[in-house]
């Protein structure tokens, strides 16, 4: 797949060598997760009232707590058609 990526991101030219396109990718993560981020900040966890998102609370385990479920909708998500 990545070898094949990396022609299919570039047609009629040079392909993408495979560290080049890690690295765009890697960039492209850290601007999607900063934008998750930023749209969570305006946001406070339903049991402590901590600002999104909350790296740990004491209230974690109960179902009103951002840090029990919350992270779902940071980490890493494979959306398929």
């Amino acid at each position: 797949m990545l070898a094949h990526n990396c022609v299919a991101r570039r047609p009629g030219r040079e392909p993408y060598e495979l560290n080049e396109y890690i690295a765009l990718l890697i960039r492209k993560d850290a601007a999607d997760l900063a934008q998750q981020v930023e749209a969570l900040a305006h946001q406070q966890c339903g049991k402590c009232k901590e600002q999104l998102p909350v790296q740990s609370c004491p209230c974690q385990g109960e179902a009103a707590c951002w840090a029990t479920n919350g992270w779902h909708k940071l980490k890493l998500n494979i959306d398929t058609p």
